[in-house]
């Protein structure tokens, strides 16, 4: 197995080389210095597996991620940073996998063991055991990856997906000895194992497949989801092979247990992954009040209620990083940032780009949430004592800008002293008044909303705590030299 490895830095490589020479056997492990010496080698000598430090891969374009694509090349990201960049550029160009560091030397051996049974699992043709020798059903490994190649007939392509890839050897071998009625060829992929059989009988090849359900279930206690591709049209059996994926990730939204049939390709609706400004707000008031309902409801609201035609999951998934990131900026201006709530905030990242059911994502998520609201009083008022009281009144400022109603006497109340006594401190401290400092961070927002929506004036001054537009106007001008409206026109 050829594996070539793009790592952070030298004593990284070392490492990496190390573990896994002596760990498994077979390997041939190549180091490569920089992304533009492997660029250079395009699809000349395409590795089996390629491990790429994403860190070095976010200071370059989006070109070499197409370069990936074009080589089909298999890669498992490795990543220092825990943000949605790293997620969707690993979900977009197809990684195996993305490990954050520190990583469990486990894991990765995990990662490369199953990859190489992947490719042996190609690179051995099944033969069909079967008494009805058919030669037009035989097809290849590459059949289902190279451009061309169409059936004479009309075919069904059925991916039978678990949740544990671990266990895809055993479903291999139990498809193999089922008493299937219908001819078929199976193919052992990473992510499923894949059934393909020529169109007939389509409410008896269904019941099998329910059968076969339902008595791996039985005898292993373990979920399964079987998607089957009855498309009648005469498609290259790469297009076919694309719809079938493309229904298996259907998976996402209506998860394991069940049998999926669909005789109707559909692409993925559109959606904005990113929340609006509105909504940014909407999250910055639900988690400043603690109101745990209101958020379970507009949680269930969002992500509970897709229907066909479904957005893309790549999507739904970077939406649901999104809210995460505004239970991160809650986090930072309280300064809830103990090694617990750290490592209970990257689980749930973890589980947003790793889990393959929605509803089990959402469960986590609110979990969280809703630890952290419960038991967020104790911590913030604990930590606060470490910090300088600019340091919370910053904190309280950046949290509470949008607030048209907050002002010092809020902020006194919230520190527990007096409106004159902290006014005096602030400005002896950090030798700037306090209505200064508030006005600063509502128009630095300002100009970031005018930079990036295409928002009214009106709702921007409202979005950043100005209940008079006219005096949002005449602060802005005051601060930036220019108004508004003239500063989102040369933006």
């Amino acid at each position: 197995m050829r594996i070539h490895l793009l790592a952070k830095d030298n004593l990284e490589a070392e490492g990496i080389r190390w573990l896994v020479e002596s760990q498994m056997t077979g390997i041939d492990l190549f180091k490569w210095d920089s992304i533009e010496e492997f660029a250079k080698i395009g699809n000349e000598e395409v590795p089996d597996l390629l491990l790429l430090d994403m860190d070095a891969w976010m200071q370059e374009g989006e070109s070499f991620g197409e370069l990936l694509k074009k080589s089909n090349v298999r890669w498992l990201g490795i990543s220092s940073e825990r943000i949605f960049q790293t997620a969707y550029r690993g979900l977009r160009y197809r990684a195996e996998d993305v490990l954050f560091r520190p990583f469990s030397p486990v894991d990765l051996i995990k990662h490369i063991q199953q990859i190489r049974y992947q490719l042996r699992s190609e690179r051995h043709r099944h033969i069909i055991d079967s008494h009805k020798e058919d030669q037009t059903m035989r097809i290849d490994y590459s059949d289902l990856f190279l451009t061309g190649s169409v059936s004479n007939q009309s075919i069904t392509m059925i991916a039978i997906v678990t949740p544990d890839t671990t266990t895809l050897p055993r479903l291999y071998d139990e498809l193999h000895q089922f008493p299937f009625t219908t001819e078929q060829q199976i193919f052992a992929l990473s992510d499923c194992v894949l059934c393909v059989q020529h169109t007939q009988e389509t409410e008896l090849y269904q019941e099998e497949y329910h059968a076969f359900l339902a008595g791996w279930k039985e005898d292993t206690g373990e979920s399964l989801a079987i998607v089957i591709n009855d498309s009648p049209s005469l498609h290259s059996l790469k297009e076919t092979y694309a719809q079938t994926k493309q229904l298996k990730e259907k998976i996402f939204f209506e998860g394991y247990d069940i049998v999926l049939s669909n005789s109707e390709y559909r692409n993925w609706s559109a959606m904005d992954p990113f929340l609006t400004p509105l909504e940014q707000r909407q999250w910055i008031e639900m988690l400043e009040k603690r109101d745990a309902k209101e958020i379970r409801k507009w949680v269930e609201q969002e992500f509970f209620t897709y229907e066909e035609p479904y957005p893309d999951p790549e999507m739904v998934r970077i939406r649901l990083t999104s809210v995460l990131a505004q239970v991160r900026r809650y986090m930072k201006s309280y300064n809830m940032r103990t090694l617990e709530w750290e490592n209970s905030y990257h689980a749930v990242f973890q589980q947003i780009i790793r889990k393959p059911v929605i509803h089990e994502i959402v469960k986590e998520l609110l979990t969280f949430i809703t630890k952290l609201l419960l038991h967020g009083d104790g911590d913030v008022h604990s930590q606060a004592e470490e910090q300088s009281l600019v340091e919370r009144v910053q904190t309280l400022i950046e949290a509470n800008y949008w607030d048209a109603q907050w002002n010092l006497t809020a902020c006194a109340d919230a520190l527990r002293l007096n409106k004159s006594t902290l006014s005096r401190r602030f400005s002896a401290e950090s030798g700037q008044l306090f209505r200064d400092v508030l006005h600063k961070v509502r128009i630095r927002e300002a100009k970031r909303l005018l930079k990036e929506t295409d928002l009214s004036l009106e709702e921007i001054s409202r979005l950043t705590g100005y209940s008079n537009q006219s005096y949002f106007t005449m602060k802005f001008k005051q601060l930036e030299g220019r108004t508004p409206s003239s500063y989102h026109f040369n933006v």
